[in-house]
């Protein structure tokens, strides 16, 4: 296989991956929310979304294995493995972002002013020992509540800032382990 078609193949098998990635973000996402929203589990739902939180370096490092496997050439490069996590990280960021925003815009519409109007209450008993942060709490209340797409787009922005380290984690490991299975 020629660079290009490692590179066209590595974005398609990016983007069949990253559905899956992506339905593993939404959970994480459900998580979350619940975190939030259930006084009587929260505890639970909180192991849950921790537990969902470091288990994605394990889950991007098993679709680079399956990629690995799926390619079956061995002139997979560093930057072809970093590029499949960084897309992989950018396409189920777009599932997220997508339910995300379902959710902001017509399942909870009032949950972003919910969870502002906490920010500043909770900033009000932390001003109390820590004056300095009042200055943080003008800027937030002179600042607009963010609408859903605002607060769905960032998570491309995040999603795909941990796949920028993750795939280098990523491409370092699954490079290595390419090499010392060759003769």
């Amino acid at each position: 296989m020629n660079p290009q078609e490692v590179r066209a193949t590595a974005y398609r098998m990016a983007a069949y991956f990253g559905a899956p990635m992506g339905v593993f973000w939404l959970v994480r996402f459900a998580c979350e929310i619940m975190t939030q929203q259930t006084a009587d589990t929260w505890m639970m739902w909180s192991f849950f979304y921790t537990l969902l939180t470091f288990a994605v370096p394990f889950v991007a490092y098993y679709f680079g294995v399956q990629f690995q496997k799926k390619m079956q050439t061995e002139t997979l490069r560093f930057g072809d493995y970093y590029s499949f996590t960084f897309f992989l990280f950018f396409f189920s960021s777009l599932i997220l972002t997508l339910g995300q925003y379902v959710f902001y815009q017509w399942i909870s519409p009032d949950f972003i002013e919910q969870m502002y109007q906490s920010l500043l209450t909770n900033l009000d008993v932390l001003i109390q020992t820590f004056p300095d942060f009042e200055t943080y709490k003008t800027l937030l209340q002179d600042a607009q509540v963010p609408t859903p797409l605002q607060m769905s787009m960032q998570s491309i922005w995040l999603v795909s800032f941990a796949g920028i380290i993750i795939g280098l984690i990523n491409a370092f490991i699954l490079n290595r382990k390419k090499t010392s299975i060759q003769p």
